[in-house]
């Protein structure tokens, strides 16, 4: 086990980026000296010895100089990733991708600390330089200008989107991980873009709209710093897989969720609620993931059931989120299943006449809509199903708040537990019951 470090933190950094810097060098030279094959072999053999000398303090200045930094680790890791994806592809991918993590990479870290009045901000845990990130992309733009084909030089989107996703890589990361995003990155997109013909204007489009979108929600308190990022994550995939209608319903769900959140925060007054810093994370992953997940298994299958199934929990989560901010708007007072009592509007695993009423009305504007958008017509008995599995997905959500809820709050993980990013008991609940519609949808189409 390493013994806590008693290095200077700047010596610390020096001393890490010149192991970095150096090795990134030597592959750079074997890229010219050896073929692919042998490269390969090299590069999987350091990886190995990287992993397999981390625990030993003889080996500490090679591996971890700071105790917040596993770089050491990811930088193997994306190198060895970065070559896989780019085997069959010009070398000169690999060889700027490697140069961008070598030289750019370094550039960011040091500038930051050299040059006096620079201006820092915090995406993730690590702090970033605005004089770094200039460097940064000052030397990514240098290097792709030696490296790249002219035929994709000239194309000014196609620079952008690439300048733009590189530094995103870097800015993104934490723990040394910018060592794994910018070449496993960066090895994507020109996989994609030598294997695809992909649009440039509309990928910087989308770059940049979920770049100020996610920056936006961040500031104005919609979103935590984790949750900006995961809805930027979320925004990216879905606009470039499937295009504005995968994106319209999940657009009506989060934004009528904050605006009904925002209405009943200033109506009930319940403005120090501990989720006024905004969604984190976790909560932007419960409402949406199995959603994903569905989108993921059509583009595997091409099968139009998971798009089915894509309505179904955008349609269900949609329809928990109305009941739990409208319901305690018209009604002072809801029915707890779990003791059968009455309660105040908002107890969870309450029910009321207008929450119930909003879920049923939810379930059907998500339903119809995103059914007519994804496949162009109007069949009122899927509509109906899937109207229906949501509306059902909505009371089983109640369940699981009336049961389930109040006996993970008393565990220590969330007792005590302070954490504005942290789960919450609430996030499993969500899981757990929009992943139900599914369930009720196959149910409801066997019946019909």
């Amino acid at each position: 086990m390493h013994q806590p470090h008693t290095i200077p933190p700047l010596q610390a950094l020096l001393i890490r980026k010149s192991v970095h810097f150096f090795t990134g060098l030597a592959v750079f030279g074997l890229t010219w000296l050896v073929d692919k094959d042998m490269l390969l072999w090299l590069i999987v053999a350091g990886s190995v010895f990287s992993f397999a000398t981390f625990r030993y303090k003889r080996f500490y200045l090679l591996h971890q100089t700071t105790d917040a930094s596993l770089g050491t680790l990811f930088y193997p890791i994306g190198i060895l990733s970065s070559f896989i994806i780019l085997y069959d592809l010009p070398y000169n991918y690999f060889r700027l991708t490697l140069l961008i993590l070598t030289i750019a990479d370094t550039v960011a870290s040091l500038t930051g600390r050299i040059i006096n009045g620079n201006g820092w901000f915090r995406i993730m845990h690590d702090y970033k330089s605005m004089h770094g990130i200039s460097g940064y992309v000052i030397i990514t733009l240098i290097l792709s200008l030696v490296f790249l084909p002219l035929e994709i030089i000239v194309n000014p989107w196609f620079m952008f989107s690439f300048v733009l996703l590189a530094a995103l890589f870097e800015v993104i990361s934490w723990r040394g991980s910018d060592n794994l995003t910018i070449t496993l990155g960066l090895a994507v997109f020109f996989y994609l873009g030598h294997t695809n013909q992909l649009d440039y204007l509309y990928l910087s489009f989308v770059l940049g709209f979920m770049s100020v979108g996610g920056l936006l929600l961040y500031h104005s308190k919609v979103l935590t710093r984790y949750g900006s990022l995961a809805a930027w994550i979320l925004g990216i995939y879905l606009l470039l897989t499937g295009g504005w209608r995968w994106v319209v319903p999940v657009l009506v769900f989060f934004i009528t969720s904050v605006i009904f959140t925002k209405i009943r925060a200033a109506i009930r007054e319940k403005k120090k609620k501990k989720t006024e810093g905004g969604r984190n994370a976790w909560q932007v992953t419960a409402n949406i993931l199995w959603a994903v997940l569905s989108t993921v298994g059509f583009l595997i299958t091409k099968n139009d059931f998971f798009l089915l199934l894509f309505i179904g929990y955008v349609a269900a989560v949609t329809a928990d989120t109305w009941a739990s901010e409208i319901g305690p708007l018209f009604n002072r007072k809801s029915f707890s299943i779990a003791d059968w009592k009455m309660h105040e509007a908002g107890f969870t695993g309450g029910i009321s006449f207008a929450g119930t009423l909003a879920a049923l009305v939810a379930s059907f504007i998500v339903a119809a809509t995103s059914y007519i958008l994804l496949f162009g017509v109007w069949n009122i008995f899927e509509i109906s199903a899937l109207t229906l599995a949501a509306f059902l997905a909505c009371f089983a959500d109640t369940f699981l708040g009336a049961f389930l809820e109040n006996r993970l709050l008393e565990m220590p993980r969330f007792k005590n537990s302070i954490n504005p990013e942290a789960i919450t008991p609430n996030d499993i609940v969500n899981l757990g019951g929009s992943l139900t519609a599914g369930l009720f949808y196959w149910v409801i189409t066997l019946i019909m």
